[in-house]
């Protein structure tokens, strides 16, 4: 046993010395909390591709959330950090952002409001989406005729379902006058709360199918017509403040302004729907100010 012992260690040792003398330590996974149903669909749209080697992000499982995994990969690649990344499924919002600033996990692999982020331990990379970028609109279910075609007086008299956690949406919502709120702690839970008569819509990014409809946990939504609402704010990846983390952060940052120099993360947003020519002539009920 102790020969074995002793041999294992000859094998092993002149590897470790060589990362001494190199200044290197083994590669650490990155931690990367991202929620389960975005880590589906990110399945879905990436498939057999090399991350690094997509410039399409269409295709099946495309929308806002996924698009930023694969953008936040190809960033850090960029930016000259090529550690492998581990994907952390965590579906609340509030904990994905505790679990970053404890250091548990390194970063969210989705796009987090500035806002929302303000009192933050952690750090904000650069923003994804800046200031003015972000418009959304309002879904219900594809057999809620009704509400598909409401207007914005008609929806004040309904109930929205949304995250509490989500103050941004919150804020917004409240300044239209819609005032009757549900909460959710994710976005599954919401369609499913919304499928089941416990709330009339939701508040949520356009996606890229022909008649802008998305699909979760089986349940189809559609857009209410016409109606666009613009979100105040920019958002950023939230990275922890360990050593590792403003290593992830700079190289991050790095790839980033890179990305979007080369149009990517234009591109990208675009593909995924979020960012669509369908909605331009849709009534702003709001002004991103």
């Amino acid at each position: 046993m102790k020969l074995h012992v002793r041999r294992c260690f000859a094998l092993v040792w002149p590897m470790l010395a060589l990362l001494i003398l190199s200044g290197l330590t083994p590669a650490a996974d990155i931690n990367l909390a991202v929620p389960k149903d975005v880590l589906s669909d990110y399945q879905k749209l990436v498939g057999n591709r090399n991350v690094q080697e997509i410039t399409d992000y269409s295709g099946d499982g495309a929308r806002r959330d996924t698009v930023e995994v694969i953008l936040f990969q190809q960033a850090l690649h960029l930016g000259g950090m090529k550690d492998p990344i581990r994907f952390v499924p965590i579906d609340n919002y509030m904990r994905n952002i505790t679990e970053v600033e404890l250091g548990r996990v390194t970063a969210m692999g989705t796009s987090a409001w500035a806002a929302d982020l303000k009192d933050s331990k952690a750090s904000l990379s650069l923003p994804t989406l800046r200031e003015g970028e972000y418009v959304v609109g309002f879904y219900t279910t594809e057999h809620n005729q009704k509400v598909q075609h409401a207007t914005l007086e008609q929806l004040r008299q309904l109930t929205v379902i949304t995250n509490k956690a989500w103050h941004n949406d919150i804020s917004t919502l409240e300044k239209l006058g819609i005032n009757k709120i549900e909460s959710a702690p994710t976005f599954a839970q919401m369609v499913k709360m919304l499928n089941a008569g416990r709330g009339d819509f939701i508040m949520t990014s356009f996606k890229p199918n022909p008649d802008l409809s998305f699909e979760i946990e089986g349940i189809k939504l559609l857009p209410v017509r016409d109606l666009k609402v613009a979100m105040p704010g920019s958002r950023h990846f939230l990275v922890s403040n360990n050593e590792q983390g403003q290593q992830v952060l700079a190289a991050l940052n790095q790839g980033l302004n890179q990305l979007r120099k080369e149009g990517r993360i234009r591109r990208a947003y675009t593909d995924g729907g979020f960012f669509t020519k369908k909605i331009e002539n849709w009534t702003l009920l709001n002004q991103n100010k």
